[in-house]
């Protein structure tokens, strides 16, 4: 129980920190309302039914972005002692991730029906069906369970709040625009920076899903969470950030 727990105090920060929250609505909207409007008619003739081909890119970005989210959270709960009263009270760090992961899946899914039902006011009667919907959004929870482990990994091993922001700002922008979310990579130096890019081969998963590539998905999740069990296992339990 000590994780669902865990869990409700999570959900609560939805509302402690909506302002922040908003933005993480925010941003996939603007990007799906503005961008990909105005690349649809320069690059649907090269990617098919754009509608399809912008919303993998999204799942992408937005499991992505639970990184980063992650990395805050675990941080936040080392800094403040949510970690430290966790651990005292016998919770296990596994479960302490799980409620990391449920917390972030769930903001996933929220973030994934509010970008379907802009897409109908994007794209109209060429957007996605349901069904298409649904199989994005299994893949997407495997990526958002593989980011967040790795999010929360990091947030283990740093206490800084500056070398925090400079690992998101430094690799935010360069990994989601060195990938074909939002148009297609071919050649040239960006095509060398995108072959070492994880989210090139996973948006491609979501665009052409196979069963070995559902799997490797599925390893992706699972590599990702357990590195952040073996992680936070060794680190402080209350960092030493003020």
């Amino acid at each position: 129980m000590r994780p669902l727990i865990l869990t409700k105090f999570h959900f609560a920060s939805l509302w402690n920190w909506r302002n922040s929250y908003l933005g993480r609505f925010i941003e996939p909207v603007a990007y799906l309302l503005f961008l990909s409007a105005g690349l649809q008619g320069a690059l649907e003739d090269r990617t098919g039914p754009y509608a399809e081909f912008i919303l993998a890119g999204m799942v992408c970005l937005l499991s992505f972005r639970a990184a980063t989210a992650s990395m805050s959270d675990v941080s936040n709960d080392r800094k403040w002692g949510v970690f430290a009263i966790y651990a005292l009270q016998g919770g296990s760090t596994m479960g302490y991730m799980l409620s990391i992961v449920i917390f972030a899946s769930s903001v996933f899914l929220g973030q994934l029906i509010l970008l379907l039902l802009c897409s109908f006011l994007v794209f109209g009667g060429s957007a996605p069906d349901v069904g298409s919907m649904s199989s994005l959004a299994g893949l997407g929870i495997l990526l958002v369970i593989g980011w967040s482990g790795f999010g929360a990994a990091l947030g283990g091993k740093i206490n800084s709040y500056a070398a925090r922001d400079l690992v998101v700002t430094v690799t935010s922008l360069p990994v989601i625009l060195a990938a074909p979310l939002f148009y297609p990579i071919s050649g040239g130096w960006l095509g060398i920076v995108a072959a070492f890019n994880p989210l090139t081969y996973q948006v491609e998963v979501l665009r052409e899903p196979a069963a070995v590539w559902v799997l490797a998905v599925a390893a992706w999740a699972v590599v990702g969470f357990l590195l952040a069990v073996f992680t936070l296992r060794r680190a402080e339990s209350l960092s030493r950030e003020r």
